[in-house]
């Protein structure tokens, strides 16, 4: 049935368009507090959604500009199509809490649609400031009755000052400033993060594919036709700037830049606060190769077989939690890529 949220939800809501005023309203903020994603594990509603396309109960959220394009929100105490673990398009858990959101990334070769999700930070990024943001994403498990079953490479987010204007299902054209380049197409949550350098004072970011020429895989039996995702717990954190310092420590050895496709996290703080917590290379695919991590006095304490799914815990290989510090990863294929079959560099462990 629908529901409304009792009184006391206007004190999480008055608190965060109080921050919103921040963004939009031009007042001052003090330089000691944490930017943060505005709502950004869609806990907080200004009504539980009872079907699909109400990305627009959730407060910080938009459809990527288009009235057309209609983004879903889903909450364990939702209705009819607006309700978890059991939504009309697959099978899934909140990544934290009780809320997510969902979108069509990609669908119908023949006439694409694209949908996007737009949020909003709490304030201003400070232009030179070094930021980590990340984000949860799932496929989850899809009926065998509907369109919903493929992955699309290109994932990407792009940094702005405003909510984009996107014409009904077209796609959005975009800097990107983090992209999966891998077809990523997985029934269970994965985590990705990536670092970056505020070039501008941005106040929004946007989710969903850029790129015009959209890889596909199929990845289900059956004849699908949709790429669709789950995402929650989107989150940014201020990072020191003398991780970037040495533009060589996240790009491989000095004048060997790392191919297209591949990411090297440069930091990460196993602490068990579920934010951060492991340190996730990614590889495009079809790449294969091995992944090791040494400490200060050359010693092996971490190792994988390069993909998706190689994580680090910040353990070494006898189970025991490895100290704060900086650790030399290297990176090894097993074909040459663009002539070059290894890479070097840093990754800062945060305690």
């Amino acid at each position: 049935m629908n529901c409304m949220r009792s009184t006391p939800l206007w004190t999480p809501v008055a608190a965060l368009l109080a921050s919103w005023g921040a963004v939009t309203g031009g007042q001052v903020h003090a330089q000691e507090e944490a930017v943060s994603v505005l709502n950004g594990g869609f806990e907080v509603f200004e009504q539980l959604p009872s079907a699909s396309g109400q990305l627009h109960l959730a407060p910080g959220w938009t459809d990527g500009g288009s009235a057309e394009a209609r983004a879903d929100y889903y909450h364990e105490n939702g209705s009819n199509g607006g309700d978890l673990p059991q939504t009309p398009l697959a099978k899934v858990d909140a990544f934290e809490g009780r809320a997510v959101a969902g979108f069509v990334a990609w669908t119908d070769e023949e006439d694409p649609h694209f949908e996007y999700l737009t949020g909003q930070f709490s304030r201003p990024l400070e232009v030179g400031q070094r930021y980590e943001m990340s984000f949860a994403i799932s496929s989850g498990r899809v009926h065998d009755w509907v369109q919903a079953g493929i992955g699309v490479s290109d994932l990407g987010i792009s940094l702005g000052h405003a909510v984009p204007t996107q014409v009904g299902h077209e796609p959005l054209e975009g800097h990107v400033q983090f992209s999966i380049h891998q077809a990523l197409y997985n029934r269970n949550w994965k985590r990705f993060r990536f670092v970056f350098t505020a070039s501008e004072p941005f106040t929004h970011f946007t989710f969903g594919v850029f790129a015009e020429d959209v890889r596909r895989r199929q990845v289900v039996d059956g004849d699908r036709t949709m790429a669709y995702y789950f995402v929650d717990d989107f989150s940014i954190r201020e990072v020191s700037a003398s991780l970037g310092a040495d533009e060589a420590a996240d790009r491989g050895t000095p004048g060997t830049p790392l191919p297209d496709g591949v990411f090297m996290p440069n930091a990460f703080s196993p602490d068990g606060d579920n934010v951060n917590d492991t340190w996730s290379p990614v590889m495009p695919e079809g790449v294969t190769g091995e992944c090791v991590v040494v400490n200060r006095w050359g010693e092996v304490v971490w190792s994988s077989l390069a993909g998706v799914d190689a994580t680090w815990d910040g353990f070494d290989l006898n189970g025991v939690r490895c100290p704060a510090g900086m650790y030399v990863w290297k990176l090894s294929t097993s074909e040459p890529v663009e002539g070059v079959s290894e890479w070097k560099g840093w990754v800062n462990v945060l305690r």
